[in-house]
C-alpha cells in the first residue's frame, strides 16, 4: 500500500512539473503563478490522500475477506478430505461384506447346506412361536425316514419337511434369454412335484399319530410366489399339493399357522384344566353327599341321645320326688315310733 501512494505522489508530482514547465515557455507568467500551482497541487495531493486512504480501508476489507474466504476454504476442503475417508472406510467394509456374501452365496450352492440353513431358519422360527414342549426336530419314523420338525397338537403330529430344491429356481433366475429360462422353469416344475409326492409318501404316516397332511416349508417368499404360479402337466402345483395333503408354507404362512396351533393349544390347556376342575368338583360333591349322610347319621344320634338324656332326667326326677317322700315318711314314724320298714310303700320307689 505505501509502494501505490509513493507512485500516485510521484505521478503528481511530475504533472505539476510538467505543467509548470509548459505554461513557462508559453506565457512566461510571473513568479505569482508559482504560488497557485504550489496552492493547486497541495490541494491534489490533500485529495490523492484522502483517496488512498479510502482505497487502503478498501483494500483492508478486501483482504480481510480473503483470509475469511481462504480459512473457510481450508475447513472445506478438510472436511471433504475427512468426508473422502468415512467413504472409504465405508467403502471398504461394504467390499468385505460383499466378499463374505460371495463365500455365503458359494457354500450355498451345495444342497446339504441350503437344507441345513432351511432346518436353521425352521428351529428358530418353532421357537420363537411354539414352547419346547409342542415341537420336536429330526423325528424318526419306523421306516428310518427323519423329517426336520414335527409338531405336536391334540395328541397328534404335523410333519414339517424344509428341504426345497432350488438349483432349477437359480438357474431359471440367471437364464439368459426366455427360451433357457422357460426351460428352467418347467425343469423346476418337475422337481417341486417330485418333492410334494415324496413329502405325501414318506411323512403322512397315521399308524405312527401323523394327521393326514404334512407342510412343505418353502424357504423364502419370492420362491413360494413363484412355485403358487407353475403347473405341472397342465396342473396347477399348489391344486397338486393339496391333492396330495401336502400344504405348502412361506415363513410367513408358516408363522401364520403357528400362532393358530398355539391357540389352540392354549384352547387344549384351557380345555384340559376345565375337565380337572370339572372333576374336581364331581369328587368335591361325592364328599359332600356322604359328609351330609354321616351329618343326618350324627344327627339322629344326637336326637336319640338327648331322647334318652331328657327320659332319664324326668325318671331321675320323680325318683328324687319319692325319695323324698320316704325320707320325710321315715321321719315323721321316727317321731311317733313307728318302724317306716312295715310301710308298703317302699316298694313304690322301685317304679
Amino acid at each position: 500500500m505505501d509502494i501505490i501512494l509513493v507512485v500516485v505522489l510521484a505521478v503528481v508530482a511530475g504533472l505539476a512539473t510538467g505543467l509548470y514547465v509548459g505554461r513557462g515557455r508559453s506565457t512566461g507568467a510571473a513568479a505569482p503563478d508559482v504560488a497557485v500551482m504550489r496552492t493547486e497541487v497541495r490541494a491534489l495531493a490533500e485529495r490523492v490522500a484522502a483517496e488512498s486512504g479510502g482505497l487502503a480501508q478498501r483494500l483492508e476489507g478486501i483482504d480481510s475477506r480473503m483470509t475469511q474466504t481462504q480459512v473457510a476454504s481450508s475447513t472445506m476442503a478438510r472436511d471433504i478430505f475427512e468426508s473422502l475417508g468415512d467413504l472409504r472406510t465405508a467403502t471398504s467394509a461394504v467390499a468385505e461384506q460383499a466378499r463374505e456374501f460371495n463365500v455365503l452365496s458359494d457354500l450355498l450352492k451345495a444342497p446339504k447346506a441350503r437344507g441345513g440353513l432351511g432346518e436353521a431358519m425352521l428351529a428358530e422360527l418353532l421357537g420363537q412361536v411354539l414352547p419346547p414342549s409342542s415341537f420336536a426336530l429330526q423325528h424318526r419314523f419306523s421306516s428310518g425316514a427323519a423329517v426336520d420338525a414335527v409338531v405336536r397338537a391334540g395328541g397328534r403330529l404335523v410333519c414339517i419337511d424344509s428341504k426345497f430344491p432350488l438349483p432349477n429356481y437359480r438357474r431359471m433366475c440367471e437364464a439368459a434369454n426366455d427360451a433357457e429360462r422357460n426351460d428352467a422353469r418347467r425343469a423346476f416344475a418337475r422337481d417341486v412335484a417330485n418333492h410334494i409326492r415324496a413329502i405325501a409318501t414318506r411323512y403322512i404316516v397315521p399308524d405312527e399319530d401323523t394327521l393326514e397332511f404334512a407342510v412343505m416349508y418353502v424357504p423364502a417368499e419370492g420362491v413360494y410366489s413363484e412355485m403358487l404360479q407353475l403347473k405341472h402337466h397342465h396342473e396347477e402345483l399348489f391344486d397338486l399339493a393339496i391333492k396330495s395333503k401336502v400344504v405348502p408354507m412361506s415363513p410367513l404362512t408358516l408363522y401364520g399357522y403357528l400362532q393358530t396351533v398355539l391357540y389352540g393349544l392354549r384352547c387344549l390347556s384351557v380345555e384340559r384344566g376345565a375337565e380337572k376342575i370339572l372333576d374336581a368338583c364331581g369328587r368335591l360333591h361325592q364328599d359332600f353327599e356322604r359328609f351330609a349322610s354321616e351329618y343326618e347319621t350324627l344327627g339322629g344320634h344326637l336326637y336319640r341321645a338327648r331322647a334318652k338324656y331328657e327320659e332319664g332326667g324326668r325318671r331321675l326326677d320323680r325318683f328324687r320326688d319319692k325319695l323324698g317322700a320316704m325320707v320325710e315318711e321315715s321321719a315323721a314314724d321316727e317321731l311317733k315310733g313307728t318302724d317306716p320298714l312295715d310301710r308298703p310303700n317302699l316298694e313304690a320307689v322301685n317304679d
